[in-house]
């Protein structure tokens, strides 16, 4: 139960597939999809800044 809710949580696709869901069928705008953008972002940042810090260490080494 825990562990499902943290993927939902951390994962970028459930958000999008809300997001995607809403504009597509439902025709909504941005004042009804901003949550589900908000978090695709910050979860982008994240992995990004993870990413970025681990790039550094393979290429600059420790």
């Amino acid at each position: 139960m825990w562990l499902q809710y943290l993927v939902q949580t951390i994962s970028p696709t459930p958000h999008f597939v809300a997001f995607s869901q809403a504009v597509l069928f439902r025709g909504a705008d941005i004042t009804l999809v901003w949550q589900p953008l908000l978090a695709m972002l910050a979860i982008g940042e994240v992995y990004f800044a993870v990413a970025l810090t681990r790039f550094r260490k393979v290429i600059f080494g420790s």
